[in-house]
């Protein structure tokens, strides 16, 4: 698929799971309803500015759009997992620290 593509199809996918209407988002973004609609049917490809925008009103990082849905999944979940690895090695060292205590009662 190509890049222009993927933004669009990023840019309508996004638009709809939050329940924005091409009207709401080309009012956010200052452009027409228009320019939008032709926009999500390959007739226009936008400019990085408006790009911006876009992703701006869909409260997106503009990278995301780049990537391909599963792409854009995965890196969504990348920092979710960095973050529970933390969590996990903070608990394992309180545990830790609690058996030493209870190892130190009895010997």
């Amino acid at each position: 698929m190509s890049l222009e593509r993927i933004v669009i199809e990023n840019i309508k996918r996004i638009r709809k799971e939050k329940s924005i209407s091409q009207e709401k988002l080309a009012e956010l973004c200052e452009t027409s309803t228009s320019y939008i609609g032709s926009m999500e049917t390959y007739k226009n490809v936008p400019k990085l500015s408006t790009i911006e925008k876009i992703a701006s009103a869909l409260n997106v990082a503009p990278q995301t759009l780049f990537f391909e849905e599963k792409e854009a999944k995965r890196q969504k979940i990348a920092p979710n997992k960095k973050m529970l690895q933390k969590i996990k090695n903070e608990i394992i060292r309180n545990f830790e620290k609690e058996i030493d205590k209870l190892l130190k009662n009895f010997l």
